[in-house]
């Protein structure tokens, strides 16, 4: 056993460090190999697992969420008399601001110099008769073929004379 151990050690001095680097990098390689195997080994189990959405106690997940879609109502809300005396002495109401969510429209009373001369206030007229800002509506008309044929030609040209 003696010799064994001997011969061993021996060969081991023998070695030279690019020996050494050699074996090293084998062997962070091997063990590199075993690690993405192992991860591609994972990764199949979780997909596996990601396609049997019925649980092991028959629970099927994706009809309850089409239950749930289809049979979903929203709750009506029931104020308390605190709530129904605050909704009432509001400013403004959670109805008058649904109704008006529609327009964007601002209208000023009157307009005041401030101290400063480049600061001006506005005073907002606050009862809903100002006029509303209509969005303008984009208007998409598509070019005829000879038309965009033409522009290409001359984009064409243009990029000839360019080059010269």
């Amino acid at each position: 056993m003696k010799e064994v151990i001997k011969s061993m050690f021996e060969f081991i001095y023998t070695l030279s460090m690019g020996d050494y680097f050699f074996f090293i990098g084998t062997f962070l390689l091997i063990v590199l190999f075993i690690y993405v195997l192992y991860l591609i080994k994972l990764s199949e189990i979780e997909y596996k697992e990601g396609e049997n959405i019925i649980n092991e106690d028959g629970f099927d997940i994706e009809s309850t969420i089409e239950r749930i879609e289809k049979e979903y109502k929203p709750k009506t809300i029931n104020l308390t008399s605190y709530e129904e005396e605050q909704e009432n002495s509001a400013i403004i109401s959670y109805e008058e601001l649904i109704k008006n969510k529609g327009s964007s429209g601002l209208n000023y009373d009157d307009e005041f110099e401030y101290e400063m001369p480049e600061l001006k206030v506005k005073k907002i007229n606050l009862s809903g008769d100002s006029p509303s800002l209509e969005e303008p509506k984009l208007k998409v008309q598509l070019m005829d073929y000879e038309k965009e044929e033409a522009f290409l030609e001359a984009l064409k040209e243009l990029q000839k004379n360019l080059s010269q």
